[in-house]
Parts: C-alpha cells; structure tokens; sequence
C-alpha cells in the first residue's frame, strides 16, 4: 500500500514540474518577440517545444553518458552546450511553423534553463538531492567491494586566513563549519606558511612533503639561460613536482587531485597543473557526475552566467561608493572570476560527489580557488568575498550530505594554504610601479624585464622573454689577458673611481674583471663601505633614465608582496660586496624607500644579511646594528630567512614590502589589493580544521609540517582497517 507521505511526495512533484513547465513555456513565447531570428508560429508551439526539449532531454542523457562523456570532457562543457542547442534546433525543425536562426538556436535554450533554475529556487525544490539520489544509483553499477574503513577528505579553500575565517563564521556566512565546531566534531587551529607564503610553495609542502627551492610565485634560473619558472604554467609545474616528489606524495596510496597544482603523486587527477599536459590525464571517470544530467550542466551554467552579472554590479558599486584602494578589474576578468568561483568549484563539488558514492578511494584533496581571486581584487574582507565563502561552505554541506547518502564514511578536513594581506599596491601608493622604481636606481646603458601585472593571477599564464641575454661578465673575462699590473689597476681606481658611475664604466675603461676587483687586498671600494648602515644611511641619491628596455640586463619579478631582482649577466647570484661595487645606488635607495621594511642580500664577509633604514640583521651570527628590521614579521622570521636563502635560486636581492602592525597593511609589488607571498600579517596565517580526536602538534610551521599530519592520518585510517 502506497503511504501518504509518497503519495504527498508525487503531487508536490507533479506540480512543481508543471510550474517549471509554464514558466519555460512564457520564456519561450517572450523570445518569440525578442529574438528576431526566432519565429514560433501559433502559441501552443510553445507547449510542444518544451514538452519535446525535455523528453528529449530525459532519454539523451543516458545516451550521453555512455557513448560521448569524452567529447564533453575534452571540450570542458562547451560540447555540452553544443548538444543542447542542437536539441533545440532538431525540436524547432521538425515542429510546423516553427523556425530558428543561429541566435535563436543559442539563446532559447539558454533563457529556458535560466528560467528553470530560477523557478527551482524560488519554489524550493530540492534538485540538489535529487540529483545525488540519482548520482548514487549509477554509482552503484560502479561500485566494487564496500570498504569498511573511513577515507579522508581534505578540503583547501584557496588564500583564506584564519582571521578572515574566524569572522565569516561569527558572521554566518559558513553555517556548515560552523556546525562541525560546535558540535565539537571538528577543531580548528591556525598554522604558519614557509617563506614564500603562496600556493606553490605550500601546495608542494602539504601534498609532497617537499618546497625546497621554490623560492616564489615566479623566479629566475641563471643557470638555466635565465629561464623565468612560473608556477601556474603547466609545463612549469609539472617540472617542479618532478624536481619535488619521492613518490610518496599525500595521495599516492589511492588517492585523488581535484584542481590543485601539484598531484600528490596520484593519477586520479582533474585540472590539476603539473599533470594537465598529458591530455590522456585529462580524462577521468569522475567527470561523469558533472555531466550525468541535464540537471548539473544547466546549474553550472546558470550559476555561471549569475557570477559574471555579480561582478558586474561589484565594480558598478565599488565605483558609486569610491572603495579605497581599488583595482580597475576589466571585462576579461569577468569572466576569469566566473570560471574560478563558479566552474572550478563546481567541477571540484561535483566530481567528489561521484568519488564519495562510489567509496573507492581513500583520500582526496581538492582546491576552492574562489575566495583567494576575488580577494586579490576585490579585498580581502570586502563585501563580495562573503558571499564566496558562502558558497564554498554550501559545497562542503553537499559533500556532507553525499557521505551520509553513501555506503562509506569519510573524515573531512578544511584547510587554506596561506592566507592574504590587504592594502594599497605600490604603485598606488607612490605613483610609480616597482620596475620603474628598480629602473630609475640603474644606469641608462642597462635595461630590465620585469613580470608584475598579476590582474588575472593564477588564470593567466606569464610570458618570458627567449634566448640568453648578453652576458657582460664574459666581455670583462676576454679582456683579462691584458697586461694591466696590479699597482696600476689599483691607482687608476683610487685615482679615477666616481661613485655616481658603475663597474660597466670601470670595465669600458680598464678591461678587468670584477672577481679581481674585489679580490684586491687594499680594495679603496670594499674598506669605503665595510660598515654596512654607515654605508646605507650616508648615500647620496641618484636616479637613472633608460634608452632602451626591450632587452633585459635585470629581471624584477612580483610575488605579492615580495619581489626579487636577478642580475642577469652574471651566472652566480651577486654578493652584497658585489653589487654595491657594480651598482653603488641601488641598496641604499631600496632600504630607504617607505614601501619596502627590508631586502635580503649575502654578504662575502658576513653571510646573508637582513637590510632595513635604520638596521642591519646580520642572519648568521644573530646580531643586530641599529634597529632590527624584521622586529615586526613574526617569531619565526629568522627561520624563515635563513632557510630562504640557502634555496638555490634566490635573487640577487630579495625584496619584502613594508608591514604596518597596527593597521595590519602590507603592500603588494604587483597590482592586487589582496596580496600575498611574502611575510607581515595575514598571509602567513592559513588554518587547518580536522577531526577533534587528532593529535597533532601546538605549533605548526610550514607546509611540510602539515603534510606529515595528514599522511599520517592517512596511514592510520587504513592502519585501523586491518584491526
């Protein structure tokens, strides 16, 4: 005997349906008039077409599945689209009196679905539930033996720090996390990223227990033709995991990469950078929970076409109220944002839902880009970044609900990788970019290349320049075979020496080389400048004009608030000695700039050597002259240095921005108003929420620290299995 409440059930869906129905039916009259490439013919062509679209609809989907999935993976939903319009066309041809061009063909369909799913909203019908009910039954004809014991699920939401996070929980905006804490399933504690603070460096930290070397966002290999490596170039991160993984990465027993950029030393990868150039990798079965329905492409869509109309009203808004600081976004980015809040996460949700009903895998990491790029140019705390979060934590409240629908339980843990600073970028600050500023500090004979502009961020690849440039050093080494004796290569300097002019001058005029410059006993240019705040605080400025930048001499990279300055004619990263030698002006004025708190630079005599205006920290022997430059970046910030420039590839001068503690601002180098990758304040300030019955430790520093907890979650898991 059927019950009431399923008798109950039927009629609400019965109607629901019709309301759907007759709301498609009035889109599809209205776009009658407003499309003119669309003739309907009599009114109830109307109800054909939709009631023909969506019987259509209902039997093609399994069809799809089976025989098509890869068309739809490798054409990222755009094959999808593709399909529907072609429904849509086949409905119109075969129905009298009724014809369409080629914008009809795209935008009727899309105008229904618009309608579909804003009438499921307002009617509150639970599709979403549906749709993992139906989700399960194919993952049943998937799925092999149950496994009893739990999987884990780690879960990165992209730049968010603990504080912000603290804050959108009291604000209401993550209901979802905040059950987990107060029903005490949960605990949350913030940890501390590794110099430098973003995603490369923490991702290859917390999924292969390795970010040695990474030494940015971007740097440059002298030894490699001056390459620059960009970490979100795919040929580039797949050349960092190799140089990284023991192959025992975070999810190599089993598990799966959901966007992230490195793998974890797993197979099992979606939109995961330093796999996506293998285009047979590109292809996996989770994808089908993206497009198991008509359902799922027509919510991506919808929420899709929805972001890029709530940007719009952003920067609308952001102008009316005159928000300070602000980014000029732009039309591209409209659509940027939408694929990185929208698609990716959908993508993300979706294909661990599949994961989740099937119950095969053990472990899964996947990354929540939204919040770190709208923050970049939004703000950090701004009033679009609630809503993100919002939606992010509505992803976790479906991945809960796909796990209690599912056969298999599974833990969960929420994390971010580092989180952001917030304040004016330097160019707004002082009216002149970073590069321009380095330029103005250099000879006119001298040109630089500098990759700064992050206004689309991890979305856009960077562009460096080909072929190796001049080497200088080699043109003073050809000329070494002169016979110059030493008394008087040394009175020529004393006598003729010009601060104002560099060792490019030096060498024009006398043909010798650096090393045997500074290699001089008496050197009248070391003993001038052995004290090194004496040296700073006395300088005279200078400023430069440049003839002709379009080969580079010198690279300036940005990585939020840190930049790094390569000169690019020598082979060997330059000495503190070095460059005060061959670029007298350059230290100084960098030190005393008030948007810089302090450079790093390796002294011959004294080692790495922490620079500000009013002190020198000298790393190796923990000493301080004046007033310690690096008092306000953290406890760990010694470490953090030190560690720093034993990495292979560090520039010649390492810059960090200013940090001011009570207005908790830093300043990015390039031009994002949220920024991060250097240290001062949030940014080194991500959290880890996980399962209350964990141990770990009080204190966690550094992307690898975070690895070693989560593997040995992992481990234990399965470990518990055989108990």
């Amino acid at each position: 005997m059927i019950s009431k409440q399923t008798i109950k059930s039927w009629i609400i869906t019965i109607l629901d349906t019709i309301t759907i129905g007759m709301g498609n039916i009035v889109a599809v009259i209205a776009m009658s008039y407003i499309c003119t490439d669309f003739i309907l013919g009599p009114m109830y062509n109307a109800i054909l077409i939709v009631a023909a679209v969506s019987i259509i609809n209902f039997l093609i989907w399994p069809l799809i599945r089976k025989y098509i999935m890869p068309f739809l993976i490798y054409t990222f939903g755009i094959g999808m689209i593709i399909i529907t319009c072609l429904i849509f066309y086949g409905v119109c041809h075969f129905i009298p009196g009724v014809s369409g061009g080629i914008a009809a063909v795209i935008q009727v369909p899309l105008v229904m679905a618009l309608v579909t799913g804003i009438i499921s909203s307002l009617i509150n019908l639970d599709l979403d539930k549906s749709h993992i009910v139906g989700l399960k039954k194919q993952a049943i004809k998937k799925k092999r033996k149950s496994k009893k014991y739990p999987g884990l699920i780690m879960l990165e939401i992209d730049g968010l720090s603990a504080n912000t996070l603290k804050k959108a929980i009291e604000k209401g905006y993550m209901p979802t996390v905040k059950q987990w804490l107060d029903d005490k399933t949960h605990k949350l504690t913030p940890w501390e990223t590794d110099l430098s603070s973003q995603t490369s460096s923490s991702q290859a930290g917390i999924l292969h227990g390795n970010n040695k070397d990474i030494v940015a966002f971007r740097w440059v290999e002298k030894e490699n033709n001056n390459k620059i490596m960009v970490s979100s170039k795919f040929s580039h991160a797949r050349a960092i995991e190799e140089r990284i993984s023991d192959g025992n990465g975070l999810l190599s027993d089993n598990g799966a990469s959901r966007i992230n950029m490195f793998s974890g030393d797993t197979d099992n990868v979606i939109f995961t950078s330093s796999k996506l150039r293998d285009i047979r990798k590109l292809y996996n079965f989770s994808w089908y929970a993206v497009f198991s329905s008509f359902y799922t492409f027509q919510r991506i869509l919808i929420l899709f076409i929805y972001d890029m109309l709530v940007e719009i009203k952003s920067q609308i808004m952001h102008k009316i109220r005159n928000i300070q600081p602000r980014l000029k976004r732009g039309l591209v980015y409209i659509g940027a944002r939408g694929g990185a809040n929208v698609f990716l996460r959908e993508v993300a949700t979706e294909t661990l839902i599949g994961d989740l009903l099937i119950g095969e895998i053990d472990s899964a990491y996947a990354t929540y880009t939204g919040y770190d790029e709208i923050a970049h140019h939004s703000g950090v705390e701004d009033d679009d970044v609630w809503s993100v979060l919002r939606s992010i934590d509505l992803q976790f409240f479906r991945l809960q609900k796909a796990v209690d629908i599912g056969d298999r339980d599974y833990e969960f843990v929420i994390l971010s990788d580092h989180g952001q600073g917030k304040g004016a970028t330097f160019k707004q600050r002082y009216g002149i970019s970073f590069p321009n500023f380095v330029r103005s500090l250099i000879p006119e004979d001298m040109t630089i290349f500098s990759a700064m502009d992050s206004n689309l961020d991890h979305l856009k690849e960077i562009y460096s320049t080909e072929g190796r440039l001049e080497n200088i050093k080699d043109k003073m080494d050809k000329l070494k075979n002169e016979q110059i004796t030493e008394s008087k290569t040394y009175n020529t300097l004393k006598d003729k020496y010009d601060e104002s002019k560099t060792i490019n001058n030096i060498k024009t005029r006398y043909g010798e080389s650096l090393d045997f410059i500074l290699n001089q006993k008496d050197n009248i240019i070391k003993n001038k400048y052995e004290d090194v705040l004496q040296y700073i605080e006395s300088h005279e400025s200078l400023r430069y004009t440049v003839k002709k930048p379009e080969e580079s001499e010198l690279i300036v990279l940005g990585s939020g608030n840190l930049a790094l300055i390569y000169f690019t004619q020598w082979n060997h990263r330059l000495t503190y000695e070095e460059i005060i030698t061959l670029f007298p002006n350059i230290i100084p004025e960098l030190v005393k700039h008030p948007g810089i708190g302090f450079i790093l630079v390796d002294s011959k005599k004294h080692g790495p050597m922490v620079l500000g205006y009013e002190g020198v920290y000298y790393l190796d022997s923990d000493e301080i002259v004046g007033k310690n430059p690096i008092e306000n970046f953290g406890k760990n910030v010694v470490k953090h240095l030190k560690r720093h420039n034993s990495f292979k590839h560090v520039p010649d001068i390492l810059v960090n921005s200013f940090y001011d503690p009570e207005t908790d601002e830093i300043c990015a180098f390039e031009e994002l108003i949220g920024s991060h990758g250097g240290l001062g304040g949030n940014q080194t300030k991500p959290f880890l929420i996980y399962p209350s019955q964990w141990e770990i430790p009080k204190e966690i520093v550094g992307g690898e620290s975070i690895y070693k907890i989560l593997k040995k979650e992992i481990n234990k898991l399965k470990e518990d299995k055989n108990e």
